[in-house]
């Protein structure tokens, strides 16, 4: 809760004014963060040291050089014995939201918690900080670190930067400026050029929790002297990263992972249309959890190479119905398409193969009548004032089966709202190999998880969820074969490509 209180009412303070400033010294840069966080504004000016301001102030900046340059630097982790560090080549235009990106991989942690840049080479309470976005969602007020580039916090060799990450275990690093040269086209890319030791495993309780756990490991993980708060030598092993070695490290993959990072692959998202992407990112617990197995299980994100067979089979029910309109035709009075058309239609697709009856009407033959409307949804068909004609789209992949075919994947997937969101996940799902029971189950968990609901407000159920994603999955079952014949690896394929891409050539 707030304290609204005097200062000498908090626990612990000295009732005696004079010693008053011997405890604020003793605490740590943590607690005085919170401290003053916690009482706001406090005058303690009888004690004679001034006041406390939580409030946070704007930074003045140096302008940028005229031309950015090369910054070589040096990240280590305050309080880590032995030293933990890193030397980093980084181009000085970078702004600092970047830097922290390079930091997390250059390190080793895994960016689940927040950070903060200070000027200078220590944590200090009362100097201002650059602050993030989710600072200022907060109502954080100050200078907003993707702004600020990293060659106007240091500009000459010796110049500090505080590098804070995880407020909870409290991890301080101190950057240091060493040298700055030209930057030229080849040396634009972060590079790791030296340093020492593995970086703490995430949440193990700040450095002395570090110190404790990486002594035990030196010394061969004794079973009988486990250090708190594990409960024995598996609980332990199992805890830690694989293969964690507290003196391990490699400059070269340092800087591999920096690159990936930099490029946005560390990211479970990565390489997903955005589309897919923002509504992942706003998924939670158990939504989320299932979101991320099957980005996990998507392995490769590259475009998916489909061989001429594949080509023709997903062409196929789309040229049926662009051959069977033609350069356009008239509806029937009813709204739909001349039995003859529809009849031509469900055999070129395949569905007189297993549909029961005549299949020349379009009302009492759903896979025609909703092929024609999936055709209308991805662009190649138009309907106005009782004809349906082909779109210019049509005109100019109708005879190359290969654009067409990455034409229609390009508009997947179909419907608005609950149905696009739902298509979205099934994409996923089905392009990281999941199908049947276990797909409508996955979707309807990550439709629940963004607030999708019933009309009496209830849950949303696997036959529910599969028919919200249900055009979308017509259309790549129809091109994956239709129902009699349907390719289960096709679908993947297709589904894949829905979120890569197709090669150039097949």
């Amino acid at each position: 809760c707030w304290f609204t209180g005097s200062v000498t009412d908090l626990p612990g303070v000295p009732s005696d004014p004079a010693d008053v400033r011997a405890w604020v010294e003793s605490l740590s840069s943590d607690e005085l963060v919170a401290l003053t966080q916690q009482i706001g504004s406090v005058s303690v000016g009888g004690f004679g040291l001034g006041e406390l301001d939580r409030r946070n102030r704007e930074i003045d900046l140096a302008p940028p050089p005229a031309e950015p340059s090369l910054l070589t630097l040096t990240i280590e982790l305050r309080g880590s014995r032995p030293r933990i560090w890193r030397r980093l080549s980084l181009p000085g235009d970078l702004t600092l939201d970047a830097v922290h990106v390079l930091f997390q991989a250059a390190m080793g942690w895994t960016d689940s918690h927040l950070h903060r840049f200070q000027p200078g080479g220590e944590q200090a309470y009362d100097q201002p900080y650059f602050i993030t976005e989710f600072d200022e969602e907060e109502g954080d007020e100050g200078t907003r670190e993707d702004v600020a580039r990293l060659d106007q916090v240091l500009r000459v060799p010796g110049d500090r930067l505080t590098y804070l990450y995880d407020f909870g275990d409290g991890w301080e690093h101190r950057v240091t400026l060493e040298s700055v040269d030209p930057l030229t086209p080849g040396t634009r890319e972060p590079t790791c050029l030296d340093g020492a030791r593995a970086c703490p495993p995430e949440d193990v309780g700040g450095m002395h929790g570090h110190h404790e756990l990486a002594a035990w490991l030196r010394a061969g993980a004794p079973a009988d002297e486990v250090p708190d708060p594990f409960e024995d030598a598996e609980h332990a092993h199992g805890w830690l990263p694989v293969d964690y070695d507290p003196d391990a490290f490699d400059a070269d993959e340092a800087t591999e992972a920096m690159r990936d990072w930099a490029r946005g692959e560390h990211l479970p998202w990565h390489g997903v249309p955005e589309a897919l992407a923002d509504v992942v990112k706003s998924l939670h617990s158990t939504g989320w959890g299932q979101a991320d197995a099957w980005l996990t299980a998507l392995g490769p994100r590259t475009a998916v190479e489909l061989g001429e067979q594949d080509v023709r089979r997903a062409a196929r029910p789309w040229l049926a119905v662009l051959d069977a309109v033609g350069s356009g035709t008239t509806l029937t009075a009813a709204g739909y398409l001349p039995p003859a058309l529809v009849e031509q239609i469900a055999q070129a697709a395949g569905v007189t193969q297993w549909w029961i009856g005549k299949a020349n009407r379009e009302d009492l033959t759903w896979p025609v009548a909703d092929l024609r409307a999936a055709a209308e949804q991805v662009g190649l068909l138009r309907k106005a004032k009782g004809t349906v004609t082909p779109t210019a789209r049509a005109g100019a992949v109708a005879g190359h089966p290969r654009e067409l075919v990455t034409a229609v994947l390009a508009r997947l997937p179909l419907g608005r709202g609950f149905e696009a969101e739902a298509g979205w996940f099934a994409l996923l799902g089905l392009a990281a190999g999941q199908s049947g029971a276990a797909l409508d189950a996955g979707v309807a968990l990550m439709l629940a998880d963004r607030g999708w609901r019933t009309r009496a407000g209830s849950g949303l159920s696997a036959a529910q969820a599969h028919g919200g994603a249900r055009t979308t999955l017509d259309a790549l079952e129809s091109m994956a074969g239709g129902r009699e014949d349907l390719d289960p690896a096709l679908v993947t394929r297709l589904a894949r490509a829905t979120l890569f891409g197709v090669t150039a050539t097949g």
